[in-house]
């Protein structure tokens, strides 16, 4: 029976693989990464170099141990991608931190181009623990198995997922790099969940840099706050 070659155009190494957790390794997290599998050779060198099978295999750099368990896009795909959702999502504390706060969502169905909002708020929060449950909200909210492009002006929970902090906690017991507990645990455990029910792409977008949707949010967000102010 005939082997599966995974071919990386796009990631932390390109080349060709022989096994998924292979070339997973070098796309899972990996913003704009293209791949694909073949069950040929040739096949999988003219897709990766454009040429005939007599084309060069390039050599990845990548160990051949098993990718994280965090899943960003489980799934193989080619170099078209078309999301079903587009997700934005802000959130705020007024007083941070354990000041009111407040937590916003505008998802957008591709196909009919429909928006949504949704919000919610706390009388004494943090902004990070505001911004992980925007996210956790938002991911509820979509049919499972959905494909979504998620913006943030939220760095902290980005690179999460795209530097994998989150998998390397996970795999020391949520514990952080420097030895200490990892905060706000119970929300990055709830928002790894809804994740892991979705293929989702991760972006970051500046904040109050005029991007309507990220706007939005940010007013959805400051009112909830303000609903808890004395």
């Amino acid at each position: 029976m005939a082997k599966k070659i995974y071919v990386v155009k796009r990631g932390r190494n390109t080349g060709l693989f022989n096994t998924w957790e292979e070339c997973k390794a070098q796309v899972e997290g990996y913003q704009g990464a293209v791949y694909k599998g073949f069950m040929d050779i040739a096949e999988a060198n003219a897709w990766m170099w454009g040429s005939s099978s007599t084309a060069p295999a390039k050599k990845s750099a990548a160990g051949t141990s098993a990718a994280a368990q965090t899943s960003l896009f489980c799934t193989e795909k080619t170099e078209t991608f078309t999301e079903d959702y587009v997700v934005y999502t802000d959130g705020s504390c007024l007083r941070n931190p354990d000041g009111p706060g407040g937590w916003a969502a505008v998802i957008r169905e591709s196909a009919s181009g429909k928006k949504k909002e949704i919000s919610g708020g706390e009388p004494s929060t943090t902004n990070n623990r505001m911004e992980l449950m925007a996210g956790i909200m938002a991911l509820k909210a979509l049919p499972e198995g959905a494909s979504v492009a998620f913006y943030a002006d939220s760095q902290y929970l980005q690179n999460a997922f795209v530097k994998r902090w989150l998998s390397a906690w996970k795999r020391r017991g949520w514990i952080t790099s420097t030895g200490t507990p990892v905060k706000n645990q119970d929300l990055w455990a709830a928002l790894d969940a809804e994740v892991q029910r979705h293929k989702v792409f991760f972006h970051w977008v500046k904040g109050h840099a005029g991007n309507e949707d990220n706007e939005r949010c940010d007013v959805l967000a400051k009112k909830e706050a303000m609903k808890y102010m004395d």
